[in-house]
C-alpha cells in the first residue's frame, strides 16, 4: 500500500492526542511507541457481494486465528490508528462506530438503507493507496464494523488492504498539562470519535480509570476528572 496520502496524518512518538467522545468529553494520551501492521489481500468480510447487495454492518474477523474482530483494542495502554483501502472501486463502505451504529445515516438505528451520503468508495480509497478519509481511531473496548454496498449489476469480490498503527500510550493525568492543552498553549491532536452526537456511551472510568474533560472545563473540573 502506498502511504503517501495518509502519512501526513500519522501521529508520532512523544506527541499528544485527545480522543473526544460526543456529549462526554476528551481523554488525553501521550504517544510512547508505534508499531505499523499491514494486512493485505483481506477477503473475509464482506467477501463476495451480489449485484445490488447491501451488507449490514459487520466486524472484520480472521477465522484462521479465531479472531472475531481485527480492530478490537484489548489494552487500555494501546490505541489503534487505522487506514483502509479496497477494491473494486465501485464498492461503497459505511463505518459503524461503534459497531451498532452506522456513521452518516440520519437515524443511527436504521442501518438497512443505502444512504446516498456518509460513505467512502474504493475510487476514493483504493486498495493501493488508502485515503485520509478512511482514518479511524479506536480505544479499548469499542467495536467498529462496516456496512458495504455493491451498486453494480454483477457480483463483486471485495479485497481490503489495511494499515493498523498500534500505538503504545500513557494517559495524561497532569492537570497542568491538560489545562495548557485546553488553552491552546500545548500542541495536541484532537480527534472526535463516532459521527453523531450522543452515539457513543464510553465508560472511561471503568475502562481507563480516568474521567473525561470538556474543552471548556474549569481547573476544578480538570482535577476532578483526572483524580
Amino acid at each position: 500500500m502506498d502511504i503517501t496520502r495518509i502519512e501526513p496524518r500519522f501521529i508520532k512518538e512523544n506527541q499528544l492526542v485527545g480522543l473526544g467522545f460526543p456529549d462526554q468529553g476528551y481523554v488525553f494520551w501521550k504517544v510512547h511507541s508505534i508499531e505499523n501492521i499491514f494486512y493485505e489481500n483481506y477477503t473475509e468480510s464482506p467477501g463476495t457481494l451480489a449485484a445490488g447487495e447491501f451488507d449490514d454492518p459487520a466486524r472484520l474477523p480472521m477465522d484462521a486465528y479465531s479472531i472475531d474482530n481485527l480492530l478490537r483494542v484489548e489494552s487500555c495502554d494501546h490505541l489503534y490508528q487505522v487506514f483502509m483501502g479496497w477494491s473494486p472501486g465501485v464498492i461503497r463502505r459505511w463505518t459503524a462506530y461503534p459497531f451498532e451504529n452506522t456513521r452518516g445515516n440520519l437515524d443511527v438505528k436504521a442501518v438497512y438503507t443505502k444512504s446516498p451520503f456518509g460513505y467512502i468508495d474504493g475510487y476514493e480509497s483504493p486498495s493501493t493507496a488508502a485515503s485520509p478519509q478512511s482514518e479511524l481511531w479506536i480505544p479499548k473496548d469499542i467495536d467498529v464494523g462496516f456496512a458495504w454496498y455493491n451498486p453494480t449489476n454483477v457480483s463483486e469480490d471485495v479485497m481490503i488492504n489495511m494499515l493498523i498503527r498500534r500505538i503504545s500510550v500513557r494517559i495524561i493525568r497532569d492537570a497542568d498539562l491538560v489545562e495548557k492543552i485546553l488553552k491552546g498553549t500545548q500542541p495536541c491532536r484532537l480527534v472526535t470519535l463516532g459521527g453523531i452526537s450522543g452515539s457513543i456511551e464510553y465508560r472511561s472510568r471503568q475502562m481507563l480509570d480516568v474521567g473525561m474533560v470538556s474543552l471548556d472545563a474549569t481547573r476544578d473540573e480538570i482535577e476532578a476528572a483526572l483524580s
